[in-house]
Formats: structure tokens, C-alpha cells, sequence
């Protein structure tokens, strides 16, 4: 093949052609590349390298048609030469950040904030260091490499004129190894930079969708940030995932938003579409924050609430809901929250979903009923200090929209702009302090659990400080005399009895549980009935099966040490909290007893089971059985839905049975084609 035709060519080279191309213009920076310098240690370690003559890796470039010109990425001050539109131009793919930190230091540049002609070459000891440089001793590597390092050299001491100059030498001829990528699309290039830069600062979506429909006249990233990131945070809503943008760009004009279709989504598209989709992303932030309690976007449960409420106002072109409206989407909301409905096939589950908000635009009310599965047990095992927790931030919006008031003086607490510290800091907002509980040996995760914290300014968080609550609670009520009506405004339960005047944290705990259980139950509609005897006792055999199914595909996929590899953080958390529990009842039983994996399996719920199988290493093992997520997905919701209402003899709707009903079949007959055989159930099989 003649070396013309070829797609990829290696071009040897020198450091010293390399930072002069860069200079002239003729190597650059493209759009999808993050702004990113190295830190001062990796950049004196790169030095190091490139001193010792180890290898630095080789530089992927794109040599690509002038039609890509104005994809040159302004990342920071270089002292470079604008693009022209007839200007042949190379795009750096991988090795940026090494490019741009050897550029800015030879060149004795400032980035961010660095300046980073202090790089200088010890010349007694022969390594790099970053300081004010002595041009004796500690000479700028910036002067090593200008025109003036003959010069320099004079004002060396003889005996380090050797590593000066071999220094010098080094920085002018060190070998580089060049790939450059020719007559490729920019898609092309955008996945083979995604493959190249596998280790470094990955790009989402969000950046090969801004790439790929870059236009001169339309920044999809700047008109993200001044449209939308900067109204949000004029009102205090904070900055949101750039991935909403996106994947309700593609709802509205596609009707999905998995990953092929946003990437199908144009320029010309994006465009027409805007003002709409700003506008709506807007309007429905502002619903969620003045009807369920959604302060900041940090107080999402999910991305996609945000979504699809703002599709809604997109598709609807309103500007408001009305009253039975947004009383189905305040129960859409809480129900999504607290059953963790997103927690797994997001997008899928956002266009399927997305047909109940065609459904609400044309005055139906549809059906939208999640299986809950929350419990008190959910809410002690959850920890405030995990920020993407659903439940976590669900029950911030809960105690948002109680609208609670200062413990102190009932005055109202301004979550919005005012005086509140930061949630996920774990020494703060904790009602039983921190320091009390360690002392009586609480686990971390009871110390952190979410029935533990409320909204607290910080004036009075740092007064209570390590006060136990047997004494901080009755000098509250002597000093304000509606304590109680402020307490209920937190939720906090202050009766006797309730743990906290006791310092009782287990009952506190508790008795906080089921107050917080009641508003979740009131939020989203749950009620209760009792069930029949058959059906539990088909429950239990199915329970049984899918842990046998899980344990056999882990196992024969990962090893008996599955539990290591295999199942997420979260679930193992949790399990391990239940096993303590058990482990309380019965104190002549120890840790070994349930170390087995499969004796573990005993310990998860239903939602464990849809996450263990359809998380993204295990799914490939269990499609086989299975055959299409989506309708595991469907079926393990109602079957956990079903159960749980049988379990609980709470009550269920017609169209719940039956769902529960063919879930129920469905399994059976997919394990049993399967050949998995199932075993007898236990006595410790969660109740979850």
C-alpha cells in the first residue's frame, strides 16, 4: 500500500520541533479537549522524565480539512497565533495536557494562576523544582530553552556546566513519537479520542454533542453556560448536569434520549429548539423548587425529574400547570424519589416515561406507581454524606417543604440564600452529636444516618456543638416557648419517650423513622390491606429462585469471591447493616456464620436483585436468561411492587395485581427454561 493511501502515519520527531509547531500555530488545541493544565509535581515529574530520557508517550494528532478550523479551543493564554480559515491545521487528540504543560513551562508562561517560568533545573543536583529562579543554581528551564541560555551558561559554576548543557541538549533534541490521523470525520475523531483517552479526563456526552454540532454562530457549551448555568445561579439553584440539556433536546425532537440518538441530534436542530428548551429547563426548576421542596439542584434525586418536567413545558409550550396537574406531578415526583425509579436504565426508563407527559398534555392523569420499597431500616442505612443518594435528596425536598423555622425562635430558615452549612460535611447538622455517639460506639453508619440530621443555621449548629440532646432539648424549651411547633416543622419527634431527652439514639432513630415513613407514605399515596396466603408463599419460592440465579451467574462468572467484584458498594453497605442486625437477635451467632456469598444473597431485596442483574458488568452474564433489560426491568417492578403489598398486606390496585400476577409467571417460565432449579427458603431471607 502506498504510504499516501494510509489512514494513520508515525512520525518521528524532537521535543524541540514539537513546542515550536505549537508555537507557530501549526499543532492545536480542539474544541472537545477539557481545559486542563497539569498540576506543578506532574509537571517536574514530566521534566524528569524527559531529563532521564524515559519515554513520555507518544502524541495522536489530526491533520484535518480547514472545513475544522474553527474547532481550535481558546483553552488558555498561549501566546498563539489565530486560526485563519485557509490555515492548515493539526489537532492534538491525545497528549494535551502534556503538550500544553511542557509548552507553558519552556515558554515561561502563566496558566491558571501558576507561573510557570519557577520551574527551574537544580543544576548541583540535577532535578527540577518550582521557585524563584537564581539563574546560578536554580536556573528557569524557560531560560534554559530561550535565546539567551549561551549566555546563562557563563554565570554556571564550572562543575555544573556539564548538567546545564546536557539539559539544554536534551530539551532541544529529545526524541517524541508523532501519530497523526488523516482524512477522518470529526465524529470519527471524537471516538477514537474517547478510545485514546481512556485514563485521562474522560468526555461525557455533553462534550462530543457540543464537538459534533459546532457552529461558528452557536457554542452548544457557551450557550449552555451563559443561558442556562448562569440564570440558575443567579437564583440560587446552582449549576445543573449538562446532560438534562441534552437528553431533553432529544426527547423533544427524537421522542428518546438513549446515547445514538442525542449524538443523532444536529446543529440546525439544536438551534431551532433553544429558546424553547432553555425556557423550560427554567420554568421547571422553578417548579420543583416552590411545590417539593428542590432548593438546588443539588437537591435532585435524579437528573431526570428535571428532564422530563421540563419536556412537558417544551412539548406543551405552557407556562404553567394546572392545579390537577401539578398535583400528579408533586405524587410523579416523590413516588420517582422514593422508589428510586431512575436509580437504573435512566434513559430508557425517560422515554418510556415520556409518553405520561404526552398523556398529561393531552388532560389524562396516567397511571404512574412504582413499587416502594422504603422502609425505616432504608433510612438509617443511608448516609447523609452520599450526595447522589435519591433517597438522600428526597428527604432533604421532604423536610424543605415543611417549611421548617429556627429551634430558637421560630423564625424562618432561608434554604434558598442564607446561613445553612454544608449537608455532606459529616461533623455538622447532626441531632445526636457526632463525638456523643462515637463515644458510645455507633457505627458509622448509624452516626450518619438520615433520620439523624435536620436543617440547622449555622449560628445554632455551632452552638449545640457536642451537647447531648438530654440537655440542649430542654434548654431550647425553656427558651422558646412554641419549641414543640418548631420541632414539628423538622419533624422531630420530642415526647417522652422518643429517644432524644433519654439519649436513646436506637429509639430516636426509630421513633424519627416513622415520622418521616408517615410523610413519605402521605407524599405518595401508599396504602394498606391485608393479602392472601398463596401469594406469599409463591413469593418467597420466586425470592429464592432469583438468589439461586444470581449466585450460580456471579459465581460461574467472577468466582465464589463475587461479592468483592461484583455487587455495587450500596448493596454490600446494606447487606452488612442487615447482617448486624441479625447478629443483634442472635448474640450466640458470629460474622462467619454468614460469610458464605450465597447465605449473603439471603439479606437483599427485590431492587437489589434488578441492580445486581442489570448493572452494567453483570448484565452480559445474565442476558442470556433474560434476554431484553427492559423487560426484567418491567417485570421486576410490578413483582416488587406485588410483594411487597402482599408482605405488608398493604393495598393493591387491579391493575397492580394482575401486573404482579404476570410478573410472577413471566420469571418462572424464563428461570425454568433456563434450568435453574431453586431451593428450599430460609428463615433469614430479608423482609425488605
Amino acid at each position: 500500500m502506498n504510504s499516501n493511501d494510509q489512514n494513520i502515519h508515525v512520525l518521528p520527531d524532537t521535543l524541540g520541533n514539537l513546542i515550536v509547531a505549537v508555537n507557530k500555530g501549526l499543532y492545536r488545541i480542539p474544541q472537545f479537549q477539557r481545559e486542563y493544565v497539569w498540576e506543578k509535581s506532574r509537571v517536574l515529574e514530566l521534566f524528569d522524565s524527559v531529563y532521564k530520557e524515559y519515554p513520555i508517550g507518544s502524541f495522536f494528532l489530526w491533520k484535518a480539512g480547514r472545513e475544522h478550523n474553527r474547532l481550535f479551543r481558546h483553552s488558555i493564554s498561549l501566546n498563539i497565533p489565530p486560526v485563519k480559515d485557509d490555515d492548515d491545521v493539526t489537532f492534538v487528540l491525545d497528549g494535551q495536557q502534556r503538550i500544553t504543560s511542557l509548552y507553558v513551562a519552556l515558554l515561561g508562561l502563566t496558566a491558571q494562576g501558576t507561573d510557570y517560568s519557577h520551574i527551574c533545573f537544580d543544576v548541583k543536583d540535577e532535578k527540577f523544582t518550582y521557585r524563584e529562579p537564581d539563574n546560578k543554581r536554580f536556573i528557569s528551564i524557560s531560560d534554559i530553552w530561550g535565546e539567551n541560555a549561551l549566555d546563562i551558561v557563563e554565570e554556571v559554576e564550572k562543575a555544573y556546566k556539564p548538567a546545564y548543557k546536557r539539559c539544554f541538549r536534551i530539551l532541544q533534541t529529545y526524541p517524541v513519537s508523532i501519530v497523526e490521523v488523516r482524512d477522518q470525520d470529526l465524529p470519527a475523531v471524537c471516538k477514537i479520542f474517547q478510545r485514546l483517552n481512556q485514563s485521562g479526563k474522560r468526555l461525557d456526552r455533553f462534550d462530543l454533542i457540543s464537538t459534533m454540532t459546532f457552529n461558528p454562530d452557536f457554542d452548544l457549551r457557551e450557550k449552555f453556560k451563559q443561558d442556562i448555568v448562569a440564570k440558575l445561579k443567579q437564583k440560587a439553584f446552582g449549576e445543573i448536569s449538562p446532560a438534562i440539556l441534552t437528553q431533553l433536546m432529544a426527547l423533544v425532537k427524537k421522542g428518546a434520549c438513549t446515547e445514538n440518538v442525542e449524538y443523532s441530534l444536529t446543529s440546525d436542530e439544536i438551534m431551532s429548539m433553544w429558546k424553547s428548551v432553555v425556557d423550560s429547563i427554567l420554568l421547571a426548576a422553578d417548579t420543583l423548587r416552590k411545590n417539593v421542596g428542590v432548593q438546588n439542584a443539588s437537591f435532585l434525586p435524579y437528573d431526570a425529574i428535571l428532564t422530563l418536567l421540563a419536556y412537558f413545558y417544551a412539548k406543551s409550550g405552557r407556562r404553567s400547570l394546572s392545579e390537577s396537574e401539578l398535583s400528579w406531578v408533586k405524587r410523579w415526583f416523590w413516588r420517582a424519589s422514593f422508589s428510586q425509579h431512575y436509580g437504573s436504565g435512566g434513559p430508557t426508563k425517560m422515554g418510556r416515561d415520556k409518553d405520561l407527559f404526552d398523556g398529561l398534555i393531552t388532560g389524562a392523569l396516567p397511571a404512574f406507581a412504582p413499587a416502594m420499597n422504603i422502609t425505616a431500616e432504608t433510612l438509617v442505612g443511608t448516609k447523609m454524606t452520599w450526595s447522589r443518594s435519591a433517597i438522600r435528596n428526597a428527604f432533604l425536598c421532604l423536610l424543605a417543604m415543611q417549611n421548617p423555622v429556627h429551634l430558637a425562635n421560630n423564625s424562618s430558615l432561608d434554604l434558598v440564600n442564607g446561613g445553612i452549612s454544608d449537608f455532606t460535611n459529616p461533623e455538622k447538622h447532626h441531632i445526636f452529636p457526632q463525638a456523643f455517639l462515637r463515644a458510645h460506639s455507633s457505627g458509622e453508619v448509624e452516626v450518619h444516618a438520615l433520620p439523624n440530621f435536620c436543617f440547622l443555621p449555622a449560628e445554632l449548629n455551632k452552638r449545640i456543638c457536642d451537647t447531648k440532646p438530654s440537655i440542649y432539648i430542654p434548654d431550647l424549651t425553656k427558651e422558646n416557648p412554641e419549641f414543640a411547633d418548631a420541632a414539628r416543622t423538622h419533624l422531630l419527634p420530642i415526647g417522652k419517650g422518643a429517644g432524644l431527652t433519654e439519649d436513646d439514639y436506637l429509639l430516636f432513630l426509630k421513633t424519627r423513622s416513622e415520622l418521616i415513613l408517615g410523610e413519605i407514605e402521605r407524599l405518595t399515596g401508599i396504602s394498606t390491606v391485608p393479602a392472601e396466603d398463596q401469594r406469599q408463599r409463591a413469593i418467597g419460592k420466586l425470592e429464592t429462585r432469583l438468589r439461586d440465579l444470581v449466585h450460580s451467574t456471579l459465581s460461574d462468572a467472577h468466582g465464589q469471591d463475587y461479592w468483592k467484584t461484583a455487587v455495587p458498594e450500596d448493596i454490600r453497605v446494606e447487606v452488612q447493616r442487615r447482617i448486624d442486625a441479625e447478629l443483634r437477635k442472635q448474640p450466640e451467632r458470629g460474622q462467619q456464620d454468614f460469610a458464605d456469598a450465597r447465605h449473603k444473597l439471603n439479606f437483599c431485596n427485590v431492587p437489589d436483585y434488578l441492580k445486581l442483574i442489570v448493572t452494567k458488568t453483570n448484565w452480559p452474564h445474565f442476558e442470556p436468561v433474560f434476554r431484553r433489560r427492559v423487560d426484567v426491568e418491567r417485570h421486576m417492578e410490578a413483582f416488587s411492587e406485588f410483594r411487597n403489598a402482599t408482605m405488608h398486606n398493604r393495598t393493591l390496585g387491579e391493575i397492580g395485581r394482575r401486573a404482579g400476577e404476570l410478573a410472577l409467571i413471566w420469571f418462572e417460565t424464563v428461570m425454568s427454561a433456563d434450568g435453574d432449579g431453586g431451593s428450599e427458603v430460609t428463615n433469614e431471607q430479608t423482609d425488605a
